[in-house]
């Protein structure tokens, strides 16, 4: 496991992923692999945030207000409101291997993102939005089956991804509701470990296979020298319109950017019969598109991940 992990570590220096400490030795096997956010996992990070928070807001209709705040002591919850603020708390448990912190972070403080979300007592069924909570985080591994809910409490749920049966699991999320008898609310928190996540969506994803919605670079086009004017235009409708994120290639991106969901090849012959090819990382199909139509169904596609739970 410690040399699967070694490999996975030098994958990641060498894409952008991770960034090593001066101090870290990656042939180094008596202690924890430890390495800064590269620029991508920095880019995982904030897209992770997003789909993470967004889940939680369609999943309950949009039926309470949500603010997020720099900290939780800028505003007193209310029963009207779902407050979402990022923390430090400190970790004092054994940490499993391959370990991505920010800059200047503590050894032993972790970064969270925090949900505190109140409503009706009667409201709330902590099993059903474990479901619901389990279901999100399948939707973005391809190992599903290292994922597991554990109910460690009676008003707690805690959601993990287990490597192996002799490595500590990562923790993921925890699920906790706290019940106010006197008002007949309740609070609902969800905490969401950083770290943890950042370097579980890495190793599933071996530093290559990201969720479309979480990688960095979502399309990438590459173009000729006659249809480079095309390749402007279609970035900046992708880009502008539909909201994705694109990336111009070169020649020599072809072993560089395998991690991108979408390619788009344009060719000389774009010009004369209007066609394009679009490859697919995931299915590795090499798809004839028309060139007019290729910017909404690669649109179609993204809005269509988004709305699938």
């Amino acid at each position: 496991m410690l040399s699967q992990l070694q490999h996975l570590a030098q994958k990641g220096l060498q894409t952008g992923f991770l960034k090593s400490l001066s101090s870290t030795s990656i042939n180094n096997d008596k202690f924890p692999l430890i390495f800064h956010y590269g620029p991508f996992a920095s880019n995982l990070f904030f897209y992770f945030r997003h789909e993470w928070i967004q889940s939680f807001i369609r999943n309950n209709c949009g039926r309470y207000n949500f603010l997020w705040v720099d900290s939780i002591d800028q505003i007193n919850p209310t029963s009207n409101m779902t407050i979402g603020w990022q923390t430090k708390i400190s970790n004092n448990n054994s940490q499993p291997p391959l370990i991505i912190k920010r800059e200047n972070q503590s050894d032993n403080d972790d970064d969270y993102l925090c949900i505190n979300y109140i409503k009706p007592h009667e409201d709330i069924n902590l099993t059903h939005l474990a479901n619901e909570r389990t279901s999100f985080w399948k939707k973005y591994f391809s190992k599903r089956e290292k994922l597991e809910c554990i109910s460690s409490k009676q008003n707690q749920f805690n959601i993990n991804y287990r490597l192996s049966s002799d490595i500590e699991p990562y923790h993921l999320e925890t699920i906790q509701s706290n019940n106010n008898n006197n008002n007949n609310n309740s609070s609902l928190n969800l905490l969401l470990n950083i770290n943890h996540t950042l370097i579980t969506l890495l190793i599933d994803s071996q530093m290559k296979l990201l969720h479309p919605l979480l990688t960095a670079y979502q399309i990438g086009i590459k173009s000729t020298l006659k249809t480079t004017e095309l390749c402007f235009y279609l970035s900046k409708l992708l880009t502008y319109k539909y909201h994705l994120r694109v990336l111009h290639l070169t020649n020599n991106d072809d072993n560089n950017n395998d991690f991108i969901p979408f390619h788009i090849l344009l060719n000389d012959d774009t010009l004369k019969n209007g066609l394009c090819y679009v490859w697919n990382r995931d299915t590795q199909l090499n798809e004839q598109i028309n060139v007019k139509q290729v910017a909404k169904r690669l649109a179609d596609y993204f809005k269509a991940l988004e709305d699938f739970v």
